[in-house]
């Protein structure tokens, strides 16, 4: 079997809160490596905003999750929740999910107050009935096609560690790529055959061959394509390749791209309330924030008292970039 794989961040731009990057894979007869997932998955999923016919809409997250003008978290936790039901996995908290996912954060989450110990249950915005409904869905069209998902994993890097990564490499780009790097790895290191990686590319980075020899120094490494929208490489060991390109707006090309960027906002923003509701129940009437530069200095202004009284140090709550 092939392996077709992708991988997106949510949260490099932020003031406040978490980056996260996902990988996702699924397993495919090796003649189908070439065809698009939305295709061979057209009963269960769908590319279009609403997932008309009640198919899970698989789609970029920033065009999903609109909480201002759409249905704000639903898309985004049907999809993820899903996705992982039809595997066997009944998610029921915000802590199972993350286990769910082998999540990495170094350093742990134990620094910050508004993370620390916490947990509430899942889902938030739909029901039981739904993902397990989706998920038969989602099974019927694997089994039509030969088709499995079989792995997602997250990377989470708190403010602290992000910090931490500014001031080690000058280069936030690389932090990412850092995140990245780890997926890949995990990736490589699964059984199957020819695998197929897409990366959403991010930070304005056109060369990743010394990266990738420092990330799998045992395997050859071939540039194929080194471009502004593209950068194409193949990866080859003792009984193992892999084509990982980097492309710009991934998530309009690969559908597991699409649904690695879905499970990244959803995590980020499970994160984000966390922390909204550490701040409001201090400040009763605060206006949460979703991080983001405008918004996230009135808020960083709104709870500036209390940052104070409650000894919160900039390290662990702000971005350095």
């Amino acid at each position: 079997m092939a392996i077709i794989a992708g991988i997106d961040e949510a949260g490099y731009g932020p003031v406040l809160g978490p980056m996260v990057t996902t990988i996702v894979a699924f397993h495919v007869p090796d003649e189908k490596i070439d065809h698009s997932l939305w295709d061979l998955l057209k009963d269960a999923v769908s590319s279009d905003l609403k997932g008309g016919n009640q198919r899970i809409a698989v789609r970029d997250s920033k065009k999903l999750y609109r909480p201002q003008h759409g249905p704000g978290l639903k898309p985004l936790e049907v999809g993820a929740l899903s996705f992982l039901e039809s595997k066997g996995l009944n998610i029921t908290s915000f802590c199972q999910l993350l286990d769910s996912l082998s999540y990495h954060a170094a350093g742990g989450l134990s620094l910050y107050p508004w993370y620390a110990g916490k947990d509430y249950p899942l889902p938030l915005t739909t029901n039981r009935i739904v993902i397990v409904n989706s998920a038969d869905a989602l099974n019927q069209a694997f089994d039509k096609q030969g088709v499995r998902f079989f792995h997602a994993s997250s990377c989470v890097v708190p403010v602290q560690e992000f910090n931490e990564q500014i001031r080690l490499f000058r280069n936030k780009s690389l932090v990412l790529f850092k995140a990245c790097a780890g997926l890949v790895s995990r990736l490589w290191n699964l059984p199957g055959g020819h695998i197929r990686l897409m990366v959403d590319k991010q930070g304005g980075r056109n060369t990743y061959t010394s990266l990738l020899r420092e990330q799998l120094s045992h395997a050859d490494i071939r540039v194929v394509k080194e471009g502004d929208k593209v950068s194409t490489y193949e990866v080859e060991a003792v009984q193992k390749k892999m084509t990982i390109s980097f492309v710009e707006k991934g998530e309009d090309l690969c559908m597991a791209v699409a649904l690695a960027s879905m499970f990244s906002k959803y995590i980020r923003e499970l994160f984000m309330r966390l922390e909204n509701q550490y701040w409001t129940h201090l400040l009763p009437g605060l206006k949460p924030t979703a991080g983001y530069y405008s918004d996230a200095q009135r808020f960083l202004a709104e709870i500036a008292p209390v940052r104070e009284s409650e000894k919160i140090q900039d390290d662990i709550l702000i971005r350095m970039r």
